[in-house]
């Protein structure tokens, strides 16, 4: 702090002369005022780095002066000494009551006087060199946040505007699967591949643009009266073919008196087939992966569970598994690979729409996964 600024208040002149004698030596720019509300327009003009304060003041003692400085939210951190001739205990505690930073008695001594101005100009110059790093990082963090904004914007933009070639890319793969009997059997499972590939682009754009949707709280549940049971049948009929590829067994259970609750049918449809793709991803040959369905109407929840054999995830990646762009950081590790990290976002914003949770367990790598979901039943 170069040349610090120190305003000396007091309704003497001579004990503004006496101060300023005191700490001449300094290199300080000292100047002084007569009355309490000419120091609150010259706290405004010039903002000093520090406020020497007289309390016997007419029209506005020190005290007033004090209080109303530390009140402002743009003065308060200025330091303030209270500079009086009154010594008494229940002057020093109402110095600090009002907010003053230290209280020095009259007659003032030089080297006490030189001792506290710089200890407490000392502090100011750290909480000045804080609060600028402080708002060259707010500064940044907004034009991160604009260009955020900007780069969401775009990249939804682009992500919607996908989905028209895609369908048009889908349907000549399927006008070409018509005239099967003019291809092989190897170019008829290459057509089938490439309608498989549609679907899970498809999907991956539409998880892109529901987690931006929830995130923007423009995306809740349309409740209705499912049979989760059957749902689920369904499911695991579709990912059966996948399954027998790799061959994978896929099993359903379900344990309950009844299977029936109000959810969205949508959401919960892809959460289940996200984490059923999942699981088929990470799990090897000769493996299996089962999907547990539990009523517990007493409690008034269920629980779905997707568990497979699989690779497994270690401990530290439990909560971030479900990060967005988390299965990026995972794959750079060497853990996990995915649709680009938003499908099992999707399924924890899905869940948490519902007022339900959603987790992951696993012994670690190589032991396998279940992932659960908790939701509360509504009737």
């Amino acid at each position: 702090m170069e040349n610090p600024k120190i305003l000396i208040v007091d309704d003497e002149e001579k004990d503004i002369k006496i101060l300023k004698a005191l700490l001449g030596s300094e290199d300080y720019h000292l100047f002084g005022v007569l009355s309490g509300n000419e120091a609150l327009k010259k706290i405004i003009e010039d903002f000093p780095d520090l406020i020497l304060l007289d309390v016997m003041m007419p029209e506005m003692d020190g005290f007033e002066v004090c209080k109303r400085i530390k009140t402002d939210p743009k003065t308060k951190m200025i330091p303030v000494i209270i500079v009086t001739a009154l010594s008494e205990k229940q002057h020093r505690i109402k110095a600090m009551e009002v907010g003053a930073d230290d209280f020095i008695s009259k007659p003032v001594d030089r080297i006490e006087l030189q001792i506290r101005v710089k200890s407490l100009l000392r502090i100011k110059s750290y909480h000045d060199d804080l609060m600028h790093s402080y708002n060259e990082i707010a500064e940044k963090n907004q034009k991160l946040m604009d260009l955020e904004k900007i780069r969401d914007g775009l990249t939804h933009m682009v992500i919607h505007d996908l989905r028209n070639p895609l369908t048009s890319i889908s349907a000549y793969i399927q006008l070409i699967q018509l005239e099967n009997q003019n291809l092989s059997e190897s170019q008829q499972e290459n057509v089938q591949n490439c309608l498989r590939f549609c679907q899970e682009l498809r999907e991956m754009i539409q998880n892109l643009l529901d987690v931006n949707k929830m995130e923007e709280g423009k995306l809740t549940p349309q409740r209705e009266a499912i049979n989760l049971g059957k749902l689920l049948e369904e499911l695991v009929g579709q990912f059966t073919p996948r399954a027998k590829e790799k061959e994978v067994s896929v099993s359903l259970s379900q344990n309950g008196d009844n299977s029936s609750a109000f959810l969205d049918r949508r959401l919960i449809k892809r959460v289940v087939a996200n984490l059923l793709d999942n699981s088929l991803r990470y799990t090897p040959r000769a493996g299996r992966v089962e999907v547990i369905l539990n009523f517990a109407r007493e409690k008034g929840t269920l629980s779905l569970s997707v568990k497979d054999s699989g690779l497994g995830l270690a401990p530290e990646y439990h909560q971030k598994v479900f990060d967005k762009f988390g299965q990026v950081k995972m794959e750079q590790a060497g853990i996990i690979s995915g649709s680009c990290g938003l499908g099992l976002t999707f399924c924890k914003m899905a869940i948490e729409a519902h007022g339900g949770k959603i987790w992951v367990e696993s012994e670690g790598q190589g032991k396998g996964c279940t992932f659960t979901a908790l939701i509360p039943i509504s009737n």
